[in-house]
């Protein structure tokens, strides 16, 4: 069975200190549409922290996953979801027996 990683790449921070960050939201065992129905359910509720006063608020697909911008009174922001098939995990309980 694979194993989906539910990753999340988001802007933070503001003006020149403005960067992407990437998390795995989390893992899904399964056939890779199951992990894309997930991902999707995810982005459509994510409340990003910035912009704080969103104007306008759009949500994209693409092929291995989603791409949200929200644009802000002066800047926009960008989250972006992506499915990816999980191939090694250094803190995955077999390996951490070997």
């Amino acid at each position: 069975m694979t194993t989906w990683g539910l990753v999340i790449e988001t802007t933070v921070g503001v003006g020149e200190r403005k960067h992407l960050e990437a998390n795995v939201l989390a893992h899904i065992t399964g056939p890779r549409e199951e992990a894309l129905a997930e991902l999707e359910r995810r982005a459509r509720s994510y409340s990003p922290e910035h912009p704080r006063s969103p104007k306008r608020r759009r949500l994209l697909r693409q092929g291995d996953g989603f791409l949200l911008v929200i644009d802000g009174a002066w800047q926009s922001f960008v989250t972006r979801f992506t499915v990816a098939e999980l191939l090694e995990d250094s803190a995955s309980p077999a390996a951490r027996n070997l």
